[in-house]
């Protein structure tokens, strides 16, 4: 029973390892191929949350195209509570030249956090599944060798 318990959070951890590598993957293009400029928030956006209680505050931010046309767009990402943009504020913009609408913040959290978090949550899970395996394999080999009756006291 512990082996199967082990083996679930190993496939669990080693799920969300996969997930957390391929959200990063779907963000590095954006950070490689995209334009960067800066752009202002000019609104936050307050929508509903997950919960029934919670708002998420998302920066909705302005910029310019090098020919000078202006584009507006919402975050994919927001923050509850504290909004963590002021309108006015400064911000670093990723935009497809070819569609500038499909725009995002060039923030660190915005682009890597949730793959981060997803993959480092499932190492976590790997490697502690793999550790434990390890061990209890290890203390059941030193049960065995002590022959029987000698390790189990009843």
């Amino acid at each position: 029973m512990k082996w199967a318990i082990l083996l679930i959070f190993g496939m669990i951890g080693l799920a969300a390892l996969v997930a957390g590598t391929l959200w990063g993957l779907e963000s590095y293009p954006v950070f490689r191929d995209n334009a960067q400029t800066q752009g202002t928030v000019v609104e936050l956006a307050v929508e509903k949350g997950g919960t029934a209680s919670d708002f998420v505050h998302l920066p909705v931010v302005e910029f310019s195209t090098p020919d000078n046309a202006k584009v507006r767009f919402k975050a994919v990402a927001g923050s509850d509570g504290d909004p963590g943009y002021d309108v006015g504020t400064t911000v670093d913009v990723l935009y497809d030249p070819r569609n500038p609408a499909n725009a995002r913040l060039g923030s660190f959290g915005q682009l890597w956090s949730a793959s981060l978090m997803a993959g480092g949550f499932g190492l976590a899970l790997v490697l502690m599944s793999i550790l434990l395996f390890v061990k209890i394999g290890r203390f059941e080999e030193g049960i065995k060798a002590m022959g029987p009756g000698k390790g189990a006291r009843g």
